[in-house]
């Protein structure tokens, strides 16, 4: 473990240490009199452990339906594409979470000299770290790369134009493997947040890197399209909350009051000149986490390009909030940068990062971010004879970058066709296929929150239940409309996106009051389950269990994923059942 790995587990450690040592019932520490400075803390330490295989390459596999080949040809079966292969009961995942929040409020300290209708004037910092164990005590395929080794060198067998002099370059790309995850995905440390506060009358001011969040969605983001999220500790395993990364940003916001029959009306406005984005540096092959993309033979390069600084990278937009009657109405219009990159094809070039001579590298895979416009509205209300909410939002997307690709509808067959090489491959190489697009695509969704009484599951308190519905649309759709991600036991074809995609969530919980067996203690403890079905054939649903007794939080859950066919979103998750277990501490 090097210097620098090692001197953040332990600064981890000593802070889990530390909160542990503070008075149980605090919801945060006032460290002055005045309680004007304040700290909160957050910290965690879990295990995920993997219930199932992962559908990855495993060398000496003969499946011959793999690929259509002829009996006797060896082949490997890539069934997802996952990599590195872990089997069931393994770690994939050992993370420790720090995080501590300073507030500060300055208004006493400067009262003399500031006017007298400055209400607010205060600054946060938070301090975030973050540590991966896997990759120094968890299993061979993430610790040491053993079985890595066997995986890259069989995927390089299976090129047609294999030649066993490529083998040689196996240590190159295990190695430029492991740096890149020692680099990004098992330690951080970092200044998280650091904003300052100021309202003076109608008018509210924050600046500097903060997180903004618009729309009325969970788990999945129509309008909350503004911070970039980090998917390289977790992906969507991870709270969103928790994933979504901060941006340099100047946010503004005026209020109005009543104004006719709209009430609590104000504008919010933002510009954010930051180069951060979603995927740089993301998860890299090698986690457990990474996108379905096989290993990494260095065959196909990854090239990440962030977005220029200055004026040609702001963001920025604004939204008009209201409410009229018992509803609240958002219109919001912004210029931002998805999280899922643009990615064209080209020929690879010896200048690339990870090129490999001899005849391995083909081709290179420019990742970077377009801005898009968004434009959208949402509307909440609440309906209190049904203890509910219903909440519907909608967002246009001008401009989405899309990948068009070789899926099997406009390349039929398997393997290199005469076809693939003439219409795809042989264009790409020379220049004149282009892999992105530039589509109008929609969002909507509706929500409904209920709390109700079902007095034989439970007589003292609500079941909450929490529903959505999502559908996207791209508008002027081909049948080359695809994600870059290689179709199962088929490499040289392309998952496809259909023209519309629609998904259902369901989140049901309640709670309890109980004593801690053979103690005294009393606990809340929340049962839970949560379900995510695509329409296209995919579900995903967690049972959960919360035991509660601040300030420590222990957390249960199983996530398993049904999937009938390898698709976004879920999909491509499919061989990521898991069960973790987590013990927190909240200040």
């Amino acid at each position: 473990m090097t210097r620098r790995l090692m001197t953040g587990v332990c600064a981890l450690l000593a802070a889990l240490v530390l909160v542990a040592t503070w008075p149980s019932g605090a919801r945060a520490i006032a460290l002055n009199e005045d309680g004007t400075i304040n700290l909160t803390v957050r910290a965690y330490a879990n295990v995920r452990i993997g219930t199932m295989a992962k559908q990855s390459t495993r060398p000496g596999d003969q499946a011959s339906t793999c690929a259509g080949s002829p009996p006797d040809a060896l082949q490997t079966c890539s069934f997802g594409g996952t990599y590195p292969y872990s089997g069931a009961g393994n770690l994939i995942q050992n993370r420790y979470f720090l995080e501590m929040k300073w507030n500060h409020d300055l208004l006493d300290w400067w009262s003399d000299v500031l006017p007298k209708s400055v209400t607010t004037f205060k600054y946060n910092l938070t301090y975030r770290g973050e540590y991966e164990g896997i990759y120094d005590f968890g299993p061979s395929a993430y610790k040491n790369n053993l079985e890595s080794r066997q995986e890259l060198e069989e995927a390089l067998r299976q090129s047609p134009t294999f030649n066993p002099s490529q083998l040689d370059s196996v240590t190159f790309s295990l190695s430029r493997q492991r740096q890149r995850l020692r680099n990004v995905a098992s330690y951080r440390n970092r200044l998280f947040q650091a904003f300052v506060d100021w309202e003076q009358g109608p008018v509210f001011i924050r600046f500097g890197r903060q997180n903004l969040v618009w729309g009325e969605t969970d788990v999945f983001r129509l309008l909350d399209n503004i911070n970039p999220i980090d998917n390289g500790f977790g992906g969507f395993f991870i709270d969103l909350d928790e994933r979504r990364v901060p941006l340099n940003m100047l946010r503004g916001s005026l209020s109005f009051g009543t104004v006719g029959p709209f009430d609590q009306a104000f504008f919010e406005g933002y510009a954010a000149m930051d180069n951060t984005v979603a995927f740089i540096p993301g998860a890299p092959r090698g986690s457990p986490w990474a996108p379905p993309l096989g290993p990494p033979t260095g065959q196909t390069l990854t090239i990440l390009e962030g977005p220029p600084t200055g004026l040609p990278g702001l963001r920025g937009g604004g939204r008009l909030v209201f409410n009229y009657l018992d509803y609240t109405f958002t219109a919001a219009s912004y210029v931002t940068m998805l999280d899922t990159q643009a990615v064209r094809f080209r020929a690879a070039r010896p200048t690339d990062p990870g090129y490999v001579g001899g005849g391995v590298s083909v081709i290179g895979a420019e990742q970077y971010a377009p801005r898009v416009w968004v434009n959208g509205a949402s509307m909440t209300t609440a309906f209190s004879d049904l203890k509910s909410v219903l909440r519907a939002e909608f967002a246009y997307f001008r401009d989405e970058a899309l990948f068009r690709g070789p899926t099997e509808t406009g390349f039929p067959g398997k393997g290199t066709t005469a076809q693939y090489v003439s219409d795809f491959l042989g264009p790409v190489l020379a220049g004149t296929f282009d892999t992105v697009t530039r589509k109008d695509t929609m969002g909507w969704s509706v929500g409904w929150d209920m709390n109700q009484y079902i007095r034989f599951i439970n007589p003292n308190q609500t079941v909450f239940f929490s529903t959505q519905f999502f559908w996207r649309h791209i508008f002027d759709h081909d049948r080359l409309q695809a994600l870059p991600v290689p179709e199962p036991n088929n490499q040289t074809r392309v998952v496809p996106v259909p023209q519309d995609q629609f998904l259902q969530t369901l989140l049901i919980n309640t709670s309890y009051n109980v004593k801690a067996p053979f103690t005294d203690i009393t606990m809340q403890t929340i049962p839970g389950f949560q379900m995510f079905y695509d329409w296209q054939g995919m579900l995903l649903f967690q049972p959960n269990v919360r035991f509660i007794r601040d300030p420590w939080r222990f957390i249960v859950d199983y996530t398993t994923i049904n999937s009938g066919v390898f698709r976004n979103q879920i999909g491509l998750v499919r061989d990521r059942s898991n069960v973790r277990f987590q013990i927190e501490y909240v200040l």
